[in-house]
């Protein structure tokens, strides 16, 4: 007997969606039958190769250029969807920039600016419009954000992506708390060692295989690299109504790195 998932009807704007994770995260709700728009910044022919992909599977799609470290951009960015599409439903911050693997003491000063810049303040503005869209909903909406099983157990050299999304996570847990009462449910999903995004990026890139290997059994227990789908299912059963009852959560997806 199959049991499949149940939404409320709206659609789901998704932050960062050309990247690696984002994308299978737009992939994965619009073949759960969910209007999908996504934001995009720099790459305007990889958005618009995954628009046509969705829409070519039968999907709803479009997607907008915005630069989230503007507040003026993001406000606009809600408003245009909303007008254009309808209720804005679930909103999935799943943007970050990218940045070089570095000690703590070694960061540039403006490298760790422009990461803060960037993803704290930019998970802040589309955060903070996400709750007051939702608010004009009768029965709230699904915030989620993507942040990373580093928040728990920090790598060496990582800590331009863990302590951004540490804040993002504050953040998130925040709107729990305050905003619950609207209907607003929001949650985190932390990815570990995923073959996609910037974690493809630096296990390609920043690593030869025998340190990938050793990575791979010795800190993971299902000895395994995840998939930017497997961080896209969590994110769709988290917005389902099925978790109607979970919020303020992070979901560790990392095969166990976290233990």
């Amino acid at each position: 007997m199959s049991h499949e998932l149940n939404f409320e009807t709206g659609v789901v704007l998704v932050a960062g969606g050309s990247g690696g994770i984002g994308s299978d995260i737009c992939r994965t709700f619009a073949r759960a039958g969910i209007p999908v728009v996504f934001t995009y910044y720099s790459n305007e022919t990889k958005a618009q190769t995954l628009c046509d992909e969705i829409r070519n599977e039968g999907g709803a799609c479009d997607y907008r250029r915005v630069d989230l470290s503007s507040p003026q951009a993001v406000t606009s960015l809600f408003q245009q969807v909303r007008e254009q599409f309808g209720p804005i439903r679930h909103a999935v911050y799943a943007s970050g920039p990218h940045f070089d693997f570095n000690f703590i003491g070694q960061i540039p000063n403006q490298d760790w600016q422009q990461v803060v810049n960037t993803d704290v303040n930019g998970a802040f503005y589309f955060i903070q419009s996400a709750v007051d869209a939702f608010k004009t909903n009768t029965d709230g909406g699904n915030l989620i954000a993507v942040i990373t099983a580093a928040v728990e157990r920090v790598p060496v050299k990582d800590i331009m992506s863990a302590a951004p999304k540490a804040a993002i996570e504050m953040l998130v847990r925040g709107v729990a708390k305050e905003s619950g009462r609207f209907g607003i449910r929001a949650n985190c999903v932390g990815p570990g060692w995923i073959n996609a995004g910037l974690g493809k990026q630096g296990l390609e890139e920043k690593l030869d295989e025998k340190t990938r290997d050793h990575i791979r059994k010795t800190t993971i227990p299902l000895q395994s690299f995840g998939e930017g789908e497997d961080i896209a299912n969590a994110a769709l059963f988290l917005c389902s109504r099925q978790a109607k009852y979970i919020t303020g959560q992070s979901l560790a997806v990392d095969g166990g790195l976290q233990l």
